[in-house]
């Protein structure tokens, strides 16, 4: 990017292309793609323990948190946090390997997953799972809920009636871990039972290819109890997934572990991409009784990070943030002129630029809050481009790292990143421009 920089004039704005180009030159930037290239993706959890028991599109690989574990330098019996925790990649890794661990997620769904694969099951609650399964055989009550209205299109109706059953039992269930194995489950499978799949900023057309849900539905259970029995861990090591927001991970960390300060925090946040995330997992926030509703994932969006289209109006953000955002704002007109259409969409993205940066500022000021001299924080992130002008996010979270009493280690290069057909069409530069990286922030 520094060569591209010296080369083109990206920005129009002279005093942001020369800040831009101060951070690439001030920073350690190392490329390590043939080592990270295929672990900044969840494709190579398929077919581990815990990380298969629910696809996770945004997660990375397993490996790629022992790395990062091993990097940070933190201490068998340490907490490893993670501030987005997703499904809970980073705290399995922790907990299986000998940390104590905390994840958070704004996703109801997310957080209740990433709690059960670090919980501890006993002998007990693993026979009471299978007993379970085999009175679901004979269990023939569906109680339908006004709310799977607004999900019912996206199924056939005999996925759908099989799913409305199986939850219908989940719900005749007292609290137990028992019954959390039951619902990790049905979480897991409500996705591939319906004729969608996700697909970019939401979710598209697919014919289900579950022919018969109660054996797909049994094989899910059978195998998360199965992953159970072959490894679990420690006894002595405590294991949270809380749903709250990254904004309290202060307030929730001394809550579950006092004064001690956490080993390392490894998280990936959204991406500055303008992709509702809420929108690729409403099937399951509904099935699952995490929403009432679509309107009730609307409440949940507002607590999320702004790298969405149509969050909460942001002003101003820092002074170089609010020139990218005037950057794109400004790019507009012309890409309407030849487009012949006005382009609502991309008129939102300087708001959400302010938001996103805006939010993550804060973020990393939590992290800040929790951890000692000489530990670290490893944020997976990517690069984004709006109307050809680059929003370099890792740059501009390393810079807000030093404002929050972090020095920058490196910024490593996993691969390059990816934008749109049309802009790489018009903006060739792109193509080779845009990285998906790990910023080392270490606390001073």
């Amino acid at each position: 990017m520094k060569q591209l920089l010296q080369k083109n004039k990206i920005y129009d704005s002279v005093e942001l292309q020369e800040f831009i180009l101060s951070l690439e030159s001030k920073y350690t930037i190392e490329s390590a793609k043939d080592k990270y290239h295929n672990l900044v993706n969840f494709s190579s959890n398929e077919s581990v323990p815990y990380h298969q028991w629910f696809k996770y599109r945004e997660g990375f690989s397993g490996k790629l948190i022992t790395e990062l574990i091993s990097m940070s330098g933190a201490l068998p019996g340490e907490c490893i946090v993670d501030p987005f925790c997703g499904s809970g990649t980073t705290n399995v890794v922790a907990i299986l390997n000998g940390y104590n661990t905390l994840g958070l997620d704004v996703n109801p769904m997310s957080a209740f997953i990433a709690d059960a694969k670090v919980s501890h099951y006993s002998q007990a609650d693993l026979e009471q799972a299978t007993l379970y399964l085999n009175a679901l055989k004979t269990y023939t009550t569906h109680t339908y809920k006004t709310s799977y209205d607004d999900i019912k299109k996206y199924y056939n109706i005999h996925n759908f009636n099989e799913l409305i059953r199986i939850k219908s039992f989940i719900d005749t269930l007292t609290a137990s871990k028992a019954k959390n194995i039951l619902c990790v489950a049905f979480d897991s499978i409500v996705m591939e039972c319906s004729d969608r799949k996700r697909d970019g900023n939401g979710l598209k057309k697919y014919t289900s290819k579950v022919v018969d849900v109660a054996d797909y539905y049994a094989e899910k259970v059978n195998l998360i109890i199965q992953d159970i029995k072959n490894i679990s861990p420690a006894s002595c090591l405590s294991g949270h997934g809380i749903y709250d927001t990254a904004y309290n991970l202060h307030t929730v960390y001394t809550k579950h572990f006092k004064s001690q300060p956490a080993g390392a925090i490894i998280f990936s946040p959204p991406y500055a991409n303008s992709f509702d995330y809420f929108e690729s997992y409403k099937l399951e926030l509904v099935f699952g009784d995490y929403a009432n509703g679509m309107n009730e994932i609307n409440g949940l969006r507002k607590k999320a990070i702004r790298s969405f289209i149509g969050g909460i109006s942001q002003e101003t953000c820092d002074h170089y943030v609010d020139l990218i955002a005037l950057e794109i704002e400004n790019a507009i007109p012309a890409k309407e002129a030849e487009t012949g259409k006005r382009d609502v969409r991309t008129r939102k993205v300087p708001n959400m630029i302010r938001g996103y940066f805006s939010d993550m500022h804060e973020v990393i000021r939590q992290c800040s809050l929790i951890l000692d001299s000489g530990k670290k924080t490893y944020i997976v992130v990517d690069q984004s481009a709006y109307c050809g002008k680059i929003v370099p996010t890792d740059l501009l979270l390393a810079y807000f790292g030093e404002q929050e009493g972090f020095s920058v280690g490196r910024i490593i290069e996993c691969r390059k990143a990816r934008t749109s057909t049309q802009q790489l069409n018009k903006y060739p530069y792109l193509k080779t421009a845009l990285r998906e990286s790990i910023v080392e922030l270490i606390k001073k």
